[in-house]
């Protein structure tokens, strides 16, 4: 406040004695409690104040919803007549128990009111409609607060970022148009030799190239020399996704969001019903995964070789956004398959022909090969044809408007949908209360 108000009200207390007006001097005490109380307010009114932004659950299944809870509390004697909170939220994500709402670009501003009196906590909860897959990123938070009369407002901005996972949306195959039973053909032998870890059925000497984690501790202990688990074997079959993100006709964004998300979709479904076929399921896409919690440190002019060292940083975190996932058959292969789709943005570095020529060499003998692209071109046809050469049977999921292009000959085709296709899936589980969403995932084994 003003030190001049606090001269004026000084000024009337002073001349209310010289002059013996007792008005006045009533007059100057409450100029001077008010500016004093006011002063006070402005000072300590943010202090000690806590604010937190909690989610039930940080990943969630498409369709589901989630409690987003605002809790703040007043750890201090002094109380606070108002407490004005603004939250941004993303406005994808629609919001069930707001009041005061404001909608800028992609996100929404989430405004509360509050009344706090002293070491008070307060805590509202707002349901989230989580029908859209992706991160979703939720702050800054705006505090404003200030004196009971109004006069002075203090405000602080909290960087308080959070992030919600949603997974894709995971549906029966039936929903493609594909076949109930052997979708993808029959399976192909050889199977793949797997060690089961969890199964230890003996131990022999350590051998050179041995994983620490192979090692068995105790039998090393007794028999005075290092040895090594072994573990049961299985055998398994084994399918390849390839993920394509990228279209022809935009260079920027990728596919159409609707198509994207069809594909992703569809990605989601294959590898969950495989994995519940008892396959071995990879994933490659020709795009970079989406991770918030990563931040590039740019070294300073001081800092010697500081360019070589961010492109160091940069080149190893561009290489942990790949999406590339060995194949595997157990319930953490299935949440990480989950979790990349997830975090798939529109953007691409590279072909779907370049990331297949890539890793053709590793890909396990007799692998089901399933292609999902809405843009096929002669030199994708023909990594695909080299791969059925090699004893691959390959499978081509077709996301687009338009049917499939003719020149497949000796491809396995589904054409799966475009635009409307995902616009009644999408309508179908996003459903208010979740409930239809949960028992779709119950019936086609998805367990996260």
């Amino acid at each position: 406040m003003n030190r001049r108000l606090y001269y004026i009200g000084l000024v009337i207390l002073i001349a209310s004695i010289l002059f013996h007006q007792p008005l006045l001097v009533v007059i100057g005490l409450l100029v001077l409690i008010i500016i004093g109380t006011t002063d006070i307010w402005a000072s300590y009114c943010l202090r000690q104040l806590r604010y937190q932004r909690q989610f039930s659950e940080q990943r969630v299944l498409f369709g589901e919803q989630v409690t987003l809870s605002l809790s703040v509390e007043n750890a201090k004697l002094l109380p606070l007549p108002w407490l004005e909170i603004e939250d941004t939220v993303p406005r994808a994500l629609p919001m069930t128990g707001s009041r005061r709402v404001s909608i800028i670009g992609d996100t929404t501003v989430l405004e509360n009111l509050f009344s706090t009196r002293w070491y008070e906590r307060v805590t509202r909860l707002y349901t989230l409609n989580c029908n859209a897959r992706g991160v979703h990123k939720f702050g800054p938070t705006t505090v404003r607060s200030g004196d009971v009369f109004g006069f002075i407002s203090k405000e602080e901005t909290l960087s308080n970022w959070q992030y919600l996972l949603v997974y894709p949306l995971v549906v029966p195959l039936t929903r493609f148009s594909l076949p109930a039973r052997h979708p993808f053909g029959d399976r192909r032998a050889p199977r793949r030799l797997l060690e089961d870890p969890s199964r230890v059925i003996g131990v022999r000497d350590y051998a050179y190239g041995d994983n620490l984690r192979r090692v068995h501790w105790k039998a090393t202990a007794r028999a005075m020399k290092l040895q090594s688990k072994i573990y049961e074997p299985t055998t398994t079959y084994t399918m390849i996704l390839f993920l394509n993100v990228s279209a022809p006709f935009d260079a920027v964004y990728g596919l159409q969001s609707e198509l994207r998300e069809l594909a992703i979709c569809a990605a989601a479904s294959v590898s969950d019903w495989a994995l519940n076929e008892g396959y071995a399921v990879g994933l490659y896409a020709n795009t970079l995964m989406f991770m918030p919690e990563e931040e590039v440190h740019t070294p300073s002019e001081s800092e010697g070789q500081g360019a070589q060292k961010l492109d160091a940083t940069v080149a190893a975190q561009l290489k942990r956004r790949r999406i590339h996932l060995p194949p595997a058959t157990s319930e953490d292969q299935r949440r990480r398959i989950m979790d990349v789709l997830a975090r798939i943005q529109p953007f691409f570095g590279s072909t779907l022909e370049d990331v297949i020529l890539a890793e053709r060499s590793r890909l396990p003998p007799g692998a089901t090969i399933v292609v999902i692209t809405s843009s096929v071109t002669d030199h994708l046809l023909d990594s695909l044809a080299h791969l059925k050469q090699s004893g691959h049977a390959v499978t081509l999921l077709f996301v687009g408007d338009n049917p499939s292009p003719a020149r497949l000959a000796g491809l396995t085709v589904y054409h799966i949908g475009g635009t409307e296709a995902w616009r009644q899936l999408e309508a179908a589980y996003s459903t208010t209360d979740g409930k239809e969403a949960r028992q779709e995932n119950a019936s086609v084994g998805l367990r996260l």
